[in-house]
């Protein structure tokens, strides 16, 4: 596993993979995050990736976690990092509380718009592979109907339909399905 960066001045850590030479957060120079402190708090080990791996924009989308649940996996992760922070860089005269506890606060805003816009798209994604659309959080599904019959047996009209009506046909066979999208599987209506 390569290293990890840590700012000693508002306890920022950083992922593997984000090699920063100054923190995103206060533009201070960056720090490797020693092994021992790896094992001793548990980040960035295969227990903190895989707490990682639960959080939902990086999960399966048709596995669903609600806004808070994702939330929570947020805090799990930041109570580790807050270890870390309160043993090994409060005493640091560089640290600055006042910058951690800005920092701290800016990472839950942005975790909750993450996890408020992965519930969204992980809602869309799973309604649409059950053939639904869904709206957001608190909002049933609906399968779309034939507003004809109300079936809701209706299918897309393809391009390429279209186009064979038309070498076929001329004009006046895509007349039939100008402004038409989906064709009704029961009495054939389309709309």
């Amino acid at each position: 596993m390569s290293k990890a960066m840590y700012c000693e001045k508002c306890g920022n850590v950083y992922f593997p993979f984000f090699w920063f030479k100054k923190c995103k957060f206060c533009k201070t120079k960056m720090k490797l995050f020693p092994q021992e402190m790896v094992q001793k708090y548990k980040i960035f080990d295969e227990s903190w990736m895989e707490l990682s791996g639960k959080l939902g924009r990086y999960s399966n989308p048709c596995n669903v976690h609600t806004i808070n649940e994702e939330l929570t996996l947020c805090e799990e992760r930041r109570a580790r990092e807050n270890d870390f922070v309160m043993n090994e860089l409060a005493d640091n005269p560089m640290f600055s509380m006042e910058l951690y506890e800005k920092r701290v606060q800016k990472s839950r805003g942005l975790d909750r718009r993450l996890a408020e816009s992965h519930y969204q798209e992980s809602c869309e994604k799973f309604a649409k592979s059950l053939g639904q659309t869904h709206k957001g959080p608190g909002q049933a599904g609906h399968v779309p109907k034939c507003p004809i019959c109300g079936s809701p047996d209706i299918q897309r009209i393809a391009i390429g339909t279209r186009a064979v009506k038309t070498a076929a046909f001329g004009i006046a066979g895509a007349v039939d399905d100008a402004g038409k999208t989906y064709k009704c599987g029961n009495c054939g209506s389309k709309f």
